[in-house]
């Protein structure tokens, strides 16, 4: 009983030289929406992922299918674009994921254990969430 499918179906991730990759794959995307959040989990994963395994961050890749934004978003969109440029902020992680075969566990760190530093955020642009319209 979901209005829609899942949009995300996978990710993969591809290891060379010490450095991590990693690759998501969605059939949908909202661009103004959910894209933005989209790039900062799967890079967050990305970041996590890299520190947990002693290897490099590398690469993020989205394959997106049916990217499209709503006429309802035109105007946070075009507010969105208008907004000065600021410097992103620094992602502080104390801990990443891994595996213990000690404990026989995937050990995924706490929100406290991972920080933004210098976050500047803008105010949110209100727009509500459009299924097909």
């Amino acid at each position: 009983d979901m209005v829609l499918p899942p949009c995300h179906y996978g990710f993969q991730v591809y290891i060379n030289d010490g450095i991590i990759d990693l690759m998501w794959q969605q059939r949908s995307v909202d661009i103004f929406l959910g894209l933005p959040y989209d790039i900062s989990m799967y890079g967050l994963l990305l970041e996590l992922l890299a520190k947990g395994s002693g290897l490099k961050p590398g690469t993020l890749i989205g394959q997106l299918g049916d990217c499209h934004l709503y006429n309802n978003h035109m105007e946070a969109t075009e507010k969105y674009l208008d907004r000065p440029k600021r410097a992103l902020p620094e992602l502080q992680l104390e801990d990443g994921i891994y595996y213990s075969s000690s404990q026989d566990l995937i050990h995924i760190p706490t929100a406290d254990k991972i920080k933004l530093i210098r976050y500047n955020p803008y105010s949110a642009i209100p727009a509500e969430l459009s299924v097909g319209k």
